[in-house]
Parts: C-alpha cells; sequence; structure tokens
C-alpha cells in the first residue's frame, strides 16, 4: 500500500477509477498520488473531465454543485506552487458556509486559511462585456475565507493535479455579502475600489501579510471573474448562477491549527474586521 494511504484506500495505477479514487481519499483524509506521476501525458483536460466526473459522483450523494473556486489567481505565489495560471472547481452545498457556521479543518488533510472576494452572477455574461457591463451581471458581491487543502502531500503537484484534486477546495465561509446597487455611478465606485484595495490578514494578533487588489492576476478580483466567464465560453456546463464564485486568495495560504484566531480587514469596500476562530 502507498504510504500515507490508510486501510481501504489503494495505490493509484493507471487502471485505477481516478475520480472514485480521489473521492475516496477526500472522505477518509488520506493523501492521494499524483495523477500526473501516474497517468501518462495527465493533462488539464483530462483533469477537468475528472472534476465533472466527480461533481457526479457527488451529486448522486445529494451534494449539489453551488458555487464555483477561481483559485492561483494570486501571482505573487505562483512560484511558491509551481503554477502558472488560474484554475477553476467546484463548491458544493455541503462546503459553502454562511456566517454562523463552522470550518470543520479536521476533516482535512494540511488545511490552509485565504482570503477572497467572491461575486454571484444572476445572468449569464460574455467575455467582451466592460467591466460595469459585467458587474450589472452580478446581483452581489462580498468578502469571504476559504479552507484550502491538500491530498497530495505537502503541497507538491501540477497545476493538472490540483484541478483533479477538488481545486484545492475544503470549505468557503461567507462573512459579508452587499447587493450591487442599479445606479452606474455607485457600481463604478465599487469597480474602482475592488481596483485599489490592501487587506491585512492577522493570525493570533500578528500581522501575517498585507495582501492588495492588484495581487489577483495583476489587476483585481474582478479580473479573475472574467477569466472564470471566459472559461464558461469553452466549457458551458461550467457556468453557475446564483452561487458565490470566488476569485483567488489575496494573500498567501496560511497553515491553520485548533484554537487559531484569525481576522482580515480591507480598507475600502467594507468597513468592519473580520474574524474567523478554529
Amino acid at each position: 500500500m502507498e504510504a500515507g494511504c490508510r486501510p481501504g484506500i489503494f495505490p493509484l495505477s493507471i487502471k485505477t477509477n481516478l475520480s472514485n479514487y480521489l473521492i475516496e481519499c477526500l472522505e477518509n483524509k488520506a493523501q492521494a498520488q499524483l495523477p500526473s506521476n501516474t497517468i501518462p501525458n495527465f493533462s488539464l483536460s483530462d483533469a477537468y473531465k475528472t472534476a465533472s466526473e466527480i461533481k457526479q459522483i457527488r451529486e448522486n450523494k445529494k451534494e449539489k454543485a453551488s458555487g464555483i473556486k477561481v483559485g492561483f489567481t494570486n501571482k505573487t505565489i505562483w512560484n511558491k506552487y509551481s503554477v502558472n495560471a488560474p484554475i477553476f472547481g467546484l463548491m458544493y452545498s455541503s462546503t459553502i458556509l454562511d456566517n454562523e457556521q463552522l470550518f470543520s479543518p479536521e476533516k482535512f488533510l494540511e488545511p490552509k486559511f485565504e482570503p477572497e472576494i467572491f461575486f454571484r452572477l444572476s445572468k449569464k455574461p460574455h467575455s467582451e462585456m466592460s467591466d460595469i457591463e459585467l458587474m450589472s451581471c452580478c446581483k452581489s458581491f462580498g468578502i469571504g475565507v476559504e479552507l484550502v487543502q491538500s491530498i497530495y502531500k505537502g503541497w507538491i503537484f501540477t497545476l493538472s493535479d490540483t484541478v483533479a484534486g477538488f481545486g484545492l477546495h475544503g470549505q468557503y465561509k461567507i462573512l459579508r455579502e452587499i447587493a450591487i446597487p442599479s445606479d452606474e455611478n455607485v457600481k463604478l465606485k465599487i469597480i474602482n475600489e475592488l481596483k485599489n484595495f490592501n487587506l491585512i490578514l492577522t493570525k493570533n494578533d500578528t500581522v501575517l501579510e498585507q495582501g492588495n487588489s492588484k495581487n489577483i492576476l495583476g489587476e483585481s478580483p474582478l479580473v479573475a471573474l472574467r477569466s472564470y466567464v471566459e472559461f464558461c465560453e469553452k466549457n458551458s456546463k461550467w457556468l453557475i448562477l446564483n452561487g458565490p464564485i470566488t476569485t483567488g486568495t489575496i494573500t498567501d495560504a496560511y497553515d491553520i491549527s485548533e484554537a487559531d484566531v484569525f481576522s482580515c480587514e480591507l480598507d475600502r469596500l467594507f468597513e468592519e474586521r473580520f474574524f474567523v476562530k478554529f
């Protein structure tokens, strides 16, 4: 049996059903072998096919695909994780939390904490829209935090591995959500603030990092939303309306331990310091 695997989790091989294997690893909190090390020429296309198969299996278990995680949009951490492009992963009714619900880090391997802006689309957009037209397709936006996790030991993987491995998504907690007004001047103000905010992330009263909007694909979370729109134009089944669409971590991701207290504070958009306790 592969080191790191628990009883009942078989080593990955070319003949293994990858989708079932990865779900079994997730549910049993067992580290998985890298598909890219086992399956010849394992590509992003293969990985998204695996993600779609996982969606079908999870929905058969009464989970519902209810949101989208856009990952690896923070260019400042690309070298650290050996990636060079955003990824797209599904979030589920079982993994999206409201402000009153608690994270469950004990369910996941090597969990980390990330602050992220999210949007909620109410109608189908297209990639040639202006920023204000794209915002007009959203009914709300907000701030949330994601518990990310890696079933691959040590957070070592290729981009394709991460797509197959649930987009590294564990749980996403919505902290504050704001309706997008119809007034175009207010929308323009929000767009400007999305391009010019800073965020201070602390853990147990110690500042970990100050991130800013331009970490997200060099400009803002709205650019990450646009990258998802472009992805959906080639992969229409991935379009989700009325569910949160995250836009990637504004800072690096940080380890979580029992009893940790994180906080995040933005200098624009939300006039509040948000606390998350574990």
